[in-house]
């Protein structure tokens, strides 16, 4: 009997590490990576960002940024949402890097029931945003910290709600062969206010409830990246990334980038221990040599199992 209750101390806890407590946060926008390059890099890029973008990775790699730097990016979504985000990031002399973000959807549901299921005529809306400012700079002459701070909106037909989030990031070189070591914590804050309004509960005799509160989808970040080889024609970059979110089991993410003649980056990434989630692919743009512009255009593919793959368009400028 007692060798039976030792296997069961030990078996609870190990069985309890394969199931996440999926569907216990709110705010989930706040975890789509609105960056094709960390994208196609199958979500391994928290120590390699280095441009406006970084907001949605990592915000220390802000310091990439020489004097300024804007990026947008669409995301055709599952259910034909359409997403967009934009991001912007200023060099101030003497001080760091500023960024901010405005990220969001919104969409129009017509209401159908069981006896008009083609429709009614009514519509309601369905809206997230997120807007955000971002400040990082060099602490040494290796380590790099940023700090986001992002408002949160939600609007679901006549229910509401917002909060704060808040991001802290770190990026270090690691000083051979272009390593780096890089850790965020993303999404921490207070709990989400409870949507406004009351809700019936067909399951317990029609009766009228409130909203509850929720967590943010609070993530932990660590990663390390190097390049082992760096030629005039090319160069190939390797990441890793551990993603431990409040709301899932541990991930795990590898991503390789191979930068041809300065111009074409070609990129690829596995997500390991997701659920739908598999590979990536991406490719990238720079177009200096080119247009006399420093414009990069950066795609990404993202492979699921079960849901649509998704797609990921992004346009950058530094100037």
């Amino acid at each position: 009997m007692k060798k039976i209750i030792l296997l069961l101390l030990i078996a609870v806890p190990l069985a309890a590490q394969q199931f996440g407590q999926v569907g216990t946060s709110g705010a989930q926008l706040l975890k789509i990576n609105f960056d094709p390059r960390a994208s196609g890099l199958g979500n391994a890029a928290t120590s390699i960002v280095n441009n406006a973008a970084s907001v949605y990775t990592n915000v220390a790699g802000l310091e990439g940024v020489q004097k300024g730097d804007l990026a947008f990016t669409y995301v055709p979504w599952f259910a034909g949402i359409d997403m967009v985000s934009i991001a912007g990031a200023y060099r101030l002399e003497n001080v760091g890097v500023i960024g901010v973000q405005a990220t969001g959807f919104s969409t129009q549901e017509e209401i159908t029931t069981i006896e008009m299921e083609n429709g009614t005529g009514q519509t309601y809306s369905i809206q997230n945003t997120i807007l955000g400012v971002s400040f990082a700079r060099h602490i040494t002459e290796k380590l790099v910290i940023g700090a986001q701070a992002k408002y949160i909106r939600e609007s679901y037909f006549d229910h509401s709600t917002s909060g704060l989030a808040f991001d802290l990031g770190t990026n270090y070189d690691l000083g051979f062969l272009g390593a780096h070591l890089a850790m965020t914590l993303q999404n921490f804050g207070p709990d989400v206010e409870p949507l406004g309004g009351n809700y019936k509960d067909y399951s317990d005799n029609n009766i009228d409830k409130g909203f509850a509160r929720v967590p943010l989808p609070v993530t932990f970040r660590a990663s390390f990246s190097m390049q082992p080889i760096v030629s005039d024609a090319y160069s190939v970059r390797f990441i890793a990334d551990l993603i431990h979110p409040n709301d899932n089991i541990e991930h795990y993410c590898l991503g390789s980038e191979v930068l041809l003649y300065d111009f074409l980056a070609v990129r690829g990434g596995l997500k390991m221990n997701y659920d739908n989630e598999s590979f990536t692919a991406g490719v990238g743009i720079k177009g200096d040599k080119f247009l006399g512009q420093d414009v990069r255009f950066d795609y990404s593919f993202e492979k699921f199992k079960v849901l649509p793959s998704v797609q990921k368009l992004s346009i950058g400028i530094a100037f």
